[in-house]
């Protein structure tokens, strides 16, 4: 049972936060469910970012009326939860897709994707949403209270049981913009924090006070639009002038071939793509050529065949490609790893010039579901083969994030798909010794032709803008591009004609961007902005707080 909801502040608003903070049990579910749905045209490819003023206000509002009931903890869980639910069941709805490569052995467990995720990632917001219930009042204090509780909430999302920070609210700047530099100031969590608390700040101008309290209402929102202006006027400032280019020259190659077809062709046919990629005549010696995360369907450093064939194309040049590969371990047991390998025209003798294993691997997809879960070995069989389709037992992780060195190529941070997502990979990566630029090599086919790959594209380019690095982008069925210093897309690579039918291969070459200067985020100061702010915001909630 809740109390009498009366709005005081806007009169204009009163009935919307009357209207929002009555709603009751399906009632409330049911909208808050929409609003987190809502909430996911913020992100990638749409870049809405002024639909979260409406998600984030309802669901204040909707806390407000549920801090009323004699059971509020469970009232307001129950609400950012739902809210969550929906958020993630639309914006990640593309996590299904996997399970669709062969339907007919997986379809029937489209429940994990579509049920299973969005409940379980939302307990994370429900739980912090309950936490934030016990500092709640109805003064513009719950604003700070509720920027404060949510930025957590996503800092625990990106780091509990390996994390995954998929659509953190501080990405739903088009990255490369002025607004989304700020990442390069205290990183993505920081800019999460200022994210919510901009788009939150205008709930605060209703309340059920009965005070007045005009200026103090008025003040949330008055502080977000100074720092919307001074965030846009700095970062516009840091990208006034475009990016010097060195004189390396990169060259972008994707087959695209679409992942049901991969694995029952075989590596002849991808390879040949490739490999007429490479005979291209505007490629010159010293390029440096990039093929996307496990490019040919084979082990290609254990395939004599594929590496003297590869060896025979490259000349004077270099590749950096993505394979899978094994090595024996006791009893002749294979144990495989996702890799990036540099590769020059003496690999068929003297094997790979660099080489890295992807370290934070995929669960389900790349980790086997026994190594991380109970009871894993008895789900294992019915769930989609490994990303690769090769280690159906899963991968082994790597040994850490790393710098790559080798001869003719600058120094680089190896990235592979699912790493792009974390800003610590590259910047512990960056620690002891400073890249040249960002090499993130993944496979994106596996997230269909919707949502998935524009989402994953946007959250890479916040690697670049965190570190100043440039990066090199090459993805299958996805967006290959050069993107300089500040998160800004230089080129894209364009179809290629004479491409198998269905297939969406791509080339591009260009020059690399220099780096740009060392960020307040890469030095070693990396992310205590975030946790200063942090105490920032609890200070001013305690200031503003009003029973």
């Amino acid at each position: 049972m809740s109390t009498a909801v009366r709005s005081h502040g806007f009169t204009a608003l009163g009935p919307l936060h009357e209207a929002f903070a009555r709603l009751t049990g399906w009632a409330a579910a049911g909208t808050a469910l929409l609003l987190g749905a809502f909430s996911a045209v913020a992100f990638a490819p749409f870049h809405f970012s002024a639909v979260l003023v409406i998600s984030f206000t309802g669901l204040i509002w909707m806390i407000d009326g549920a801090r009323g009931h004699r059971r509020w903890g469970r009232a307001v869980f129950l609400r950012t939860w739902a809210f969550g639910v929906g958020f993630f069941l639309i914006s990640m709805h593309w996590t299904a897709e996997p399970f669709l490569v062969e339907p007919e052995k997986h379809a029937i467990f489209l429940w994990m994707p579509l049920i299973l995720l969005p409940g379980g990632m939302a307990i994370i917001w429900g739980a912090f949403g309950a936490m934030a219930g016990a500092f709640w009042s109805s003064s513009p204090s719950r604003v700070f209270v509720f920027a404060f509780f949510f930025a957590l909430a996503e800092f625990a999302r990106g780091h509990l049981f390996g994390g995954f920070p998929w659509n953190l609210p501080g990405t739903t700047w088009i990255p490369g913009g002025a607004l989304s530099q700020a990442a390069s100031v205290g990183g993505v969590y920081w800019l999460t924090l200022l994210t919510v608390f901009i788009m939150s700040a205008p709930a605060a101008l209703v309340d059920t006070r009965d005070a007045r309290g005009l200026m103090l209402r008025l003040a949330p929102a008055f502080g977000s639009v100074i720092v919307l202006a001074l965030g846009w006027a700095w970062g516009a400032q840091r990208i006034a002038a475009p990016s010097p280019l060195t004189e390396q020259n990169v060259v972008l190659m994707d087959s695209g071939v679409p992942q049901d077809e991969k694995w029952e062709i075989g590596p002849d046919p991808v390879l040949i793509e490739y490999l007429r990629m490479m005979s291209r005549k505007d490629s010159q010696p010293g390029d440096i050529m990039i093929w996307p995360e496990g490019a040919v369907p084979t082990a290609m450093l254990n395939d004599i065949n594929a590496l003297d064939a590869v060896g025979s194309y490259i000349g004077p040049r270099k590749l950096i490609a993505g394979t899978a590969r094994y090595q024996f371990e006791e009893q002749n047991e294979r144990i495989y790893f996702n890799s990036l390998v540099v590769l020059d025209d003496n690999v068929s003798r003297s094997g790979a010039a660099a080489l890295y294993d992807k370290y934070r691997l995929v669960p389900f997809g790349e980790l086997a579901a026994a190594d991380f879960i109970p009871f894993g070995h008895s789900i294992s069989s019915v769930l989609p083969s490994a990303m690769q389709q090769m280690a159906t037992n899963g991968f082994r992780p790597g040994t850490g994030p790393a710098v790559i060195f080798a001869d003719g190529v600058p120094p680089f941070v190896a990235l592979i798909c699912y790493e792009g997502l974390y800003p610590q990979i590259t910047r512990q990566a960056n620690l002891a010794t400073r890249a040249d630029w960002i090499v993130l090599i993944s496979n994106d086919a596996w997230f269909g032709g919707g949502m998935g790959p524009a989402q994953h594209y946007a959250q890479n380019r916040y690697r670049a803008i965190e570190s100043g690095l440039p990066m090199v982008r090459v993805a299958s069925r996805g967006a290959s591009a050069i993107i300089d210093g500040y998160g800004r897309e230089l080129l894209r690579a364009a179809p290629v004609e004479g491409a198998p039918a269905g297939w969406e291969e791509v080339y591009g070459r260009g020059r690399l961007p220099t780096p740009a200067a060392m960020t307040v985020y890469q030095s070693r100061a990396g992310a205590v902005l975030y946790w200063v702010s942090l105490a920032i915001f609890a200070g001013l909630a305690l200031a503003t707080w009003r029973r």
